[in-house]
């Protein structure tokens, strides 16, 4: 018989039942983190005065912070997103009316393409022309690095942003954020 080929003890091997297992040893070290997403973020606004956006035209912006992963020249709609992911947009406009009537629709375009979970809107009859209605929108989307975003009225009629007026303050009558959550 070969003691080497089979499960009971020989006198030439150490073969034999397992044993019960022993205590667990101490914790080992914590291991390096991951890479994780780096934060990346771009905040736009237009300040104070008043900003006309005709059908189908562009909200253009002043003041920006920004992390370095965007570009953006101060006084036009166009956001280049230079780090691709997944994002986090919300905007947000003052609207006065000019008639009494708002009938209004924004929407962010995508290297040209609104995407469609960017649309709100809000319909508003017999406001006075000193009032304001803020329309805000939010959504997560995919951007591919070397993408512009611009914020798109999607209204039939032009529609008047004022950021003046209010309690003697210059308040914010556009505001963008895209914040790089995946």
């Amino acid at each position: 018989m070969d003691y080497h080929k089979h499960n009971k003890s020989c006198c030439c091997c150490n073969h034999g039942m397992q044993g019960k297992p022993g205590p667990q040893g101490p914790r080992g070290p914590q291991g390096e983190p991951g890479q994780g997403v780096r934060p990346s973020y771009f905040n736009a606004v237009m300040q104070g005065g008043f900003q006309d956006v005709i059908p189908e035209g562009d909200v253009n912006f002043l003041l920006a912070v920004q992390s370095g992963d965007f570009s953006f020249s101060p006084n036009t709609a166009e956001i280049v997103v230079n780090t691709e992911g997944i994002y986090r947009i919300d905007y947000s406009l003052l609207i006065r009316p000019g008639t009494g009537l708002l009938n209004i629709a924004y929407a962010v375009a995508i290297n040209g393409l609104e995407n469609p979970l960017s649309f709100f809107g809000t319909y508003s009859d017999e406001q006075s022309g000193s009032q304001r209605t803020e329309l805000t929108g939010m959504f997560i989307t995919p951007i591919a690095a070397g993408s512009t975003v611009v914020l798109r009225n999607k209204s039939s009629t032009a529609d008047y942003l004022a950021g003046t007026g209010i309690d003697h303050q210059a308040v914010n009558h556009a505001s963008i954020l895209l914040q790089r959550i995946a």
